[in-house]
């Protein structure tokens, strides 16, 4: 996929808008999971990119502090999905996420979460 937008440049069309151009990076990262057609409704997939918005604003870009790297986006959505699937209770069934599929006993505290080591 090749993303379009506007050139830093200052040049301008005739029309007066800023020349478009291609970017050769894609706009996400190709995914290895490939979940079921009847699984994936378009509410779900609205609802948690509107929780990613809400929530990161390195993807609201509102002041200078967004990410500015793959590397740096990746490291905020892995925090929210920590948050997301096993510290935060589900909004309508009141549980945990990861404690309602059985991948462990009880949700994690801020705490919990904060002293969990990364294993490379």
């Amino acid at each position: 996929m090749v993303r379009l937008k506007n050139k830093s440049s200052k040049r301008r069309d005739s029309a007066g808008k800023l020349e478009k151009v291609e970017t050769p990076k894609p706009e996400h990262p190709e995914t290895t999971e490939k979940p079921e057609e009847k699984d994936v409704h378009a509410n779900h997939v609205e609802a948690l990119n509107s929780a990613i918005r809400r929530y990161l604003s390195a993807f609201r870009r509102r002041t200078n502090t967004y990410a500015k790297s793959v590397v740096g986006l990746q490291r905020v959505l892995d925090i929210f999905w920590m948050v997301h699937n096993f510290v935060r209770s589900h909004f309508t069934t009141r549980e945990v996420p990861a404690v309602a599929l059985g991948i462990i006993e009880k949700g994690l505290t801020w705490e919990d979460l904060l002293q969990i080591r990364l294993i490379s």
